[in-house]
């Protein structure tokens, strides 16, 4: 396996869909219990909702990756270096309006997103970007 674990967010205002938010993570995840939300207020003292998701287990791992691959993704392993920071994170957003209808669409930051994180397993020798391109391509 070639990732440690993924992390997922999605900030929601007290006007969107909550109920619909959280079942396109609990889709994307594979596992609904592990769901957290977090109400706070704005600064102007509008109800805002985060809602994260940590993936450890192997099994949810892999099942979230066959997931991407219902996207474009080709488009981000093109871009890969561009986002994999210093400690081997990748980073990419996925749209939140389509993900609600269980489809994957990669994005920019101008559209309403889930951001996710997947931490890279890296062992002396090996370089962090062929890691994950060959297991996002399948060549695992």
């Amino acid at each position: 396996m070639a990732i440690h674990h993924i992390n997922c967010r999605a900030t929601a205002s007290g006007l969107d869909n909550l109920a619909a938010i959280f079942d396109s993570m609990a889709w994307l995840s594979g596992d609904k219990d592990q769901i957290m939300v977090d109400q706070t207020t704005s600064y102007h003292g509008s109800i805002i909702n985060i809602v994260t998701v940590k993936i450890e287990k192997n099994r949810q791992i892999k099942q979230f990756t066959e997931k991407l691959r219902l996207g474009d993704l080709d488009q981000i392993i093109q871009g890969i270096s561009e986002r994999i920071d210093d400690s081997n994170t990748l980073h990419l957003r996925l749209c939140l309006d389509s993900l609600v209808n269980q489809q994957i669409e990669f994005i920019t930051s101008n559209k309403k997103s889930v951001k996710c994180t997947m931490k890279i397993k890296v062992y002396p020798g090996q370089d962090p970007i062929d890691n994950i391109t060959q297991y996002l391509s399948g060549q695992h």
